[in-house]
């Protein structure tokens, strides 16, 4: 919930895949402007299969990969660093032109009816106000992020059909490894959390002093105020373990049942939390342990799958990088 607006499993298996090529070594790499460095912007960077992407569609994916590296990271943007993001960012660019040119010889496609559905459950929740913070966070028009969402679609759909259709998983296999890795099954921390998240830390004091004079209850405050999805139903997390929530949010868990947390800074906004309900580490039964070891299971054959198919397009694929240009860019 407290993810990006489209952070979904459409994304999922495009995050697994390998680096495509090998960039020869690029040695002083500047850091400056927008585009001191020259480079003709429908230049062409890359050739894949004789569709080539040129130098102002890559300067764009390139700008992403840099905001995501300063929100994830405190560390400065060193040439290596530089160099490892603009590696990525083409390699990304080249393996989604691989995804839509094989689509187009599977014949694969994705229906107005299919995308209007994945587009009311990407925004679902989200007030105008957040999905336009949104849209400033990622630097892109709603034109652009529906062409996004709709791509990602229909790589989901091209990978179903070409790999994770043909995975399965029996439950003999199930059974054995709950068998030999019973200790991994148990469930840690829990807390039943109510959340607010608003744009700025003085939006969230306001909501904090009426919290503590008792002049507003949780659950209202967060349907009247709140940008996250679950606004809408009082700022009902569910039940969140720990661990698997963001370090910053780690301060939840030692609250007391009823407690209201100071508020915590993200790169998504201010945010409070009150926990509503407490549960203690237990051990798992093997049907509460079915699913998560089927999906673990499927998941690693999917991965070992994919890359197989993956490397098969590779290497059928005419892919030409224009290093020297590469090594301009700045």
């Amino acid at each position: 919930m407290l993810n990006k607006i489209i952070q979904s499993g459409y994304f999922q298996a495009i995050n697994r895949i390998a680096l495509i090529f090998m960039i020869l070594s690029i040695n002083n790499c500047s850091l400056g402007g927008s585009s001191p460095d020259g480079v003709k912007e429908n230049a062409t960077i890359a050739n894949v299969n004789e569709e080539s992407i040129n130098v102002k569609e890559f300067r764009k994916v390139l700008e992403k990969h840099k905001r995501r590296y300063l929100v994830d990271n405190s560390d400065p943007l060193s040439s290596s660093t530089f160099l490892w993001l603009k590696t990525n960012a083409l390699n990304e660019m080249i393996q989604n032109t691989l995804f839509r040119q094989e689509a187009g010889k599977g014949e694969i496609s994705v229906s107005k009816e299919e995308f209007e559905v994945v587009l009311l459950k990407a925004k679902n929740g989200y007030d105008e106000k957040a999905f336009k913070k949104h849209l400033e966070i990622e630097d892109i028009s709603p034109e652009e992020w529906e062409n996004d969402l709709k791509n990602n679609l229909l790589i989901k759909k091209l990978i179903d059909k070409s790999v994770n259709n043909k995975v399965s998983v029996n439950e003999e296999e199930i059974q054995k490894y709950f068998a030999e890795h019973e200790e991994e099954f148990h469930k840690g921390k829990q807390v039943k959390a109510l959340h607010i998240m608003v744009e700025t830390e003085d939006e969230a004091l306001r909501i904090k002093k009426q919290l503590d004079s008792k002049e507003g209850d949780f659950a209202e405050l967060a349907r009247e105020y709140s940008l996250g999805p679950e606004g809408a139903e009082g700022g009902d997390l569910g039940y969140v373990q720990e661990g698997h929530m963001p370090p910053e949010l780690d301060a939840i868990f030692k609250l007391n049942k009823g407690e209201i947390s100071n508020i915590i800074r993200t790169p998504y906004g201010s945010h409070l939390f009150q926990v509503v309900d407490k549960r203690k580490d237990s051990k798992m039964s093997y049907e509460e342990s079915r699913k998560i070891i089927h999906d673990k299971l499927v998941r690693e054959r999917q991965d070992e799958a994919f890359h197989e198919w993956l490397l098969e397009i590779k290497e059928k694929a005419n892919i030409e990088i224009k290093n020297e240009i590469l090594a301009k860019i700045s």
